[in-house]
């Protein structure tokens, strides 16, 4: 364990927090196209709930990568 650096770690968190943008972004536009196709209260609110559930992970991940890259990285 020892052999892996700490750029390799924070690069992990921020690979992760990536994939977590990006699966967030599909989850969105999907969900924006199903309102937009039912065009009803009930797909609004798909939404919504969409946008509260994915706010966790991805200021999770976010804040992964931030945390790392402060305490691990050297300063310049």
């Amino acid at each position: 364990m020892k052999s892996i650096t700490n750029n390799t770690i924070c690069m992990y968190f921020y690979v992760l927090f990536l994939i977590v943008a990006f699966a967030a972004a599909v989850v969105v536009a999907v969900d924006v196209f199903i309102v937009l196709g039912s065009g009803g209260r009930k797909g609004l609110m798909l939404l919504v709930r969409s946008l509260v559930m994915l706010v966790l992970p991805l200021v999770n991940a976010l804040f992964l990568y931030i945390l790392c890259s402060r305490s691990l990285l050297e300063k310049k």
